[in-house]
């Protein structure tokens, strides 16, 4: 959970100047983060880097921005804003431009995940706290109503009884298995670790067509993740008297099942197609329910109802209330810092230290590397 204290910086005006770091063609602008502080009261774009010109023209003219510059550093020197907003996915670009926004005293909205392993996010945090900098990571399930407003509260509440099994499906298609699970898992993780905290134990399977995956399948995952082995994955965490259960799998790739469903003692409730403009939460009176012929299944409806832009819109609530946070008023919605994004990532690599190993793996990570960048 983010800290309620607000900075020792104030807005250089009336406003928060804010500042866009993308990379066009190197995981470009995340998923919306170029449009995250968009008609966000309190705050005003006026620069974006990038080294590509025609995508730093594209954004500049999105945002309203008054300059575009090739290099970010130049930037920060000249512009000196109050937030800057990391928006590409390359993880591994993601250290040192935290390290370099933080050296010029600028809060910080930066893309998920976080970073490739948990020493990465350590540096983030020590060099933003050290000049009370604010690092929030943007999840943006954080920041959408149907997933805080009615899916967390109805389980809370017993509507599906008590919380027993959450089946978690990632990607299928060609990132099935470990390819994007340090990627996308963490959506799954942070909402597991709102309802029930940190688990106590992991033990995950890693498969290549089929067999178990040794070193020898280890491959450089994409957009900076680090090594990822295997195309098919199936990954177990323990709580006290709950579980989840991870697949992905290559697949045929025709149909991409991403979605949690979470069994209690008198229902189910499901998250499915996060990325998709249908209905957010489903629930369903059995705790098994049949796969064919059951119409039982009902939307819990929500408010905003389902659009293209949720996602977009959950940036703008998210970084509404980071920038209450920053003028010392309570925010509307809880926020992802690093010390919560490194949770996640940490959940994610159990399972590569639970691989190799063969056994149950207990957080915390003995070190904060990859466990496959010593897989021998």
């Amino acid at each position: 959970m983010t800290s309620q204290v607000a900075s020792n910086r104030r807005p250089s005006s009336d406003h928060f100047t804010v500042a866009i770091i993308g990379h066009t063609g190197r995981g470009n602008y995340g998923h919306s983060l170029d449009r995250a502080f968009e008609g966000v009261q309190g705050t005003r774009v006026i620069a974006v880097a990038d080294p590509d010109q025609t995508g730093r023209e594209r954004v500049r003219a999105l945002t309203g921005a008054p300059v575009g510059y090739a290099d970010y550093r130049e930037m920060l020197a000249r512009e000196r804003p109050d937030i800057t907003v990391i928006a590409s996915r390359e993880i591994g670009d993601h250290l040192q431009i935290v390290m370099d926004v933080a050296s010029h005293r600028s809060h910080v909205y930066l893309e998920k995940p976080v970073a490739a392993f948990p020493a990465e996010v350590d540096d983030m945090i020590h060099a933003c706290e050290a000049h009370n900098l604010q690092l929030v990571v943007a999840h943006p399930w954080r920041g959408h109503p149907p997933i805080q407003r009615v899916a967390i509260p109805a389980i809370r509440a017993g509507r599906i009884g008590e919380p027993r099994l959450a089946r978690i499906y990632g990607m299928g298609g060609r990132h099935g298995g470990n390819e994007l699970f340090i990627d996308l898992a963490p959506h799954f993780f942070d909402f597991l670790w709102q309802l029930f905290g940190m688990p106590s134990w992991c033990q995950a399977h890693i498969t290549q067509d089929g067999r178990t995956s040794t070193p020898e399948d280890l491959r450089q995952g994409g957009e900076g993740m680090g090594l990822v082995a295997g195309n098919g994955m199936t990954t177990y965490y323990q709580w006290d008297t709950f579980a989840a259960h991870f697949e992905s799998y290559k697949g045929d790739g025709r149909e991409i099942p991403y979605r949690i469903d979470i069994h209690g003692t008198e229902g189910t409730l499901s998250i499915p197609g996060p990325m998709s403009n249908e209905p957010d939460v489903w629930v369903h009176p059995l705790v098994n329910p049949p796969v064919r012929g059951d119409d039982r299944w009902e939307v819990i409806p929500s408010d905003p109802p389902p659009a293209d832009d949720k996602w977009v819109r959950a940036h703008h609530r998210m970084a509404a209330s980071m920038v209450a946070r920053l003028r010392g008023e309570t925010p509307e919605w809880d926020l992802v810092d690093g010390h919560q994004a490194r949770r996640c990532l940490e959940m994610a690599l159990l399972a590569h230290e639970s691989h190799i190993s063969g056994a149950r793996v207990a957080p915390p990570l003995a070190r904060g590397c990859n466990p496959f960048d010593e897989w021998r």
